[in-house]
């Protein structure tokens, strides 16, 4: 089992726990909507709860793990669905499990994400996966997944996507905090395909550390469109294409995403459109530059009532080396009020680029009078670009090549 799927079923039950016996019912009829698998793992996480004492043993856990990890991927490792040959287990998430598979024809390892079983019958899940396919496929971004096929076999239903060869941000993260840069260019990568998404109309609705892969060569991909919403009156090379997504909506009061990376306005269940991902992916920033999420609590509910009514800590507190540009970047990003926060990813994006390009100017300076002893006119040449910069953000690469252009020649100059 995954860190994410268990963390699911932990989070159900903590919150199940709270209520007492009549209202748990309703409360799991509400929130599992039909899964009949994740309710089975919900209550009996809660039975080895109750029969524990209150405690529930690491033994225990272990059990439950395996039982609901093996079934289904023992079933299938070896099977060949149409021209895929799965060859093992990749994760299980929180409605599909991924496999490893090779492309017998193309001679070419991919991602297969498979609808399991007992979901077939559910309409509404049924929906939601091909509505991801078809949410994804409609993109074409660098740092996007790219989807191959859709397809059925034998009554199993699945997408076939690129295998990305690298590590979820939550297991980069694992290896311990990362550094300013490192961070920034991770959130610039994932608001560059949050707007090309959001260009086409697509709200991916849960941003969070699992979906986002790290290639070894630097490169980000944003993975799982399952919760990803078309949002209304979109069009797409100047036609509609919300036919293509006709009938998948989320019902008022039905929560969808990871609960604590969700906006105000998902854990309360209303309608979510694109800032909702803007709000997603500044907790994502504050956590890596901290090193915790800041909206934390014992129990589902704590969290739920943090992220609808406290503010988290200063993001100096943690993060010393973090700019003032940057806590107000992040503080915007992370308004509760969806009207007080930037109403359009690309204006959160070209925020995150004019910072660090003047940081890249800054430790360009530093070069510079490290390697001059200090030069008279270097300080008031620079401190110009700079200004320039924040007065010109929207030709901010433009300026960013005269300023790499600049400070290589005054490295030069000074050096000879």
């Amino acid at each position: 089992m995954t860190p994410e799927r268990y963390q699911q079923i932990d989070q159900l039950a903590d919150a199940a726990m709270e209520l007492g016996v009549e209202e748990r019912a309703t409360f799991l009829d509400q929130a599992c909507a039909g899964a009949e698998e994740l309710r089975r793992q919900v209550e009996q996480l809660l039975s080895a709860h109750e029969h524990e004492d209150g405690f529930l043993s690491a033994p225990a856990l272990e059990a439950i793990a395996q039982d609901m990890a093996a079934a289904q991927a023992q079933s299938l490792i070896g099977r060949q669905l149409g021209h895929y040959q799965i060859l093992s287990l990749l994760g299980v998430g929180g409605m599909c499990e991924v496999y490893m598979a090779e492309d017998i024809i193309l001679g070419r390892k991919v991602a297969l994400k498979i609808l399991p079983a007992e979901f077939i019958k559910d309409q509404d899940r049924l929906r939601r996966f091909r509505q991801e396919a078809r949410a994804a496929s409609s993109l074409n971004h660098p740092n996007i997944i790219t989807i191959y096929e859709i397809g059925e076999t034998d009554g199993i239903h699945f997408i076939a996507t690129e295998f990305i060869d690298g590590q979820t941000l939550r297991q980069r993260s694992a290896q311990g905090r990362l550094e300013l840069f490192a961070a920034l260019d991770i959130t610039i990568q994932t608001a560059a395909a949050l707007s090309a998404a959001h260009e086409a109309g697509i709200a991916h609705r849960d941003i969070k550390p699992e979906n986002l892969m790290l290639r070894p060569d630097g490169y980000l991909k944003v993975l799982d469109f399952g919760s990803s919403k078309l949002t209304e009156q979109q069009t797409l090379g100047g036609s509609s294409i919300t036919s293509a997504m006709a009938g998948v909506r989320t019902a008022p009061g039905i929560v969808m995403g990871t609960i604590n990376y969700m906006s105000p306005e998902q854990v309360r269940g209303l309608e979510v459109d694109a800032r909702s991902d803007i709000f997603n992916l500044g907790v994502v920033l504050y956590e890596m530059l901290t090193g915790a999420n800041p909206f934390t609590g014992a129990t589902a509910a704590d969290v739920i009532v943090a992220i609808l009514g406290q503010e988290p800590a200063p993001l100096s507190r943690s993060a010393h080396e973090a700019p003032k540009e940057l806590e107000r970047i992040v503080s915007r990003a992370l308004r509760k009020d969806r009207e007080a926060r930037y109403q359009a990813v690309q204006d959160l994006l070209l925020d995150l680029k004019g910072l660090k390009q003047e940081l890249e100017l800054e430790a360009q300076l530093a070069r510079v009078r490290h390697s001059s002893g200090g030069a008279a006119g270097i300080e008031r040449v620079v401190g110009y670009l700079k200004r320039m910069v924040k007065r010109n953000k929207h030709v901010a690469i433009v300026t960013l090549a005269a300023l790499i252009v600049t400070a290589a020649a005054l490295v030069f100059y000074f050096k000879i």
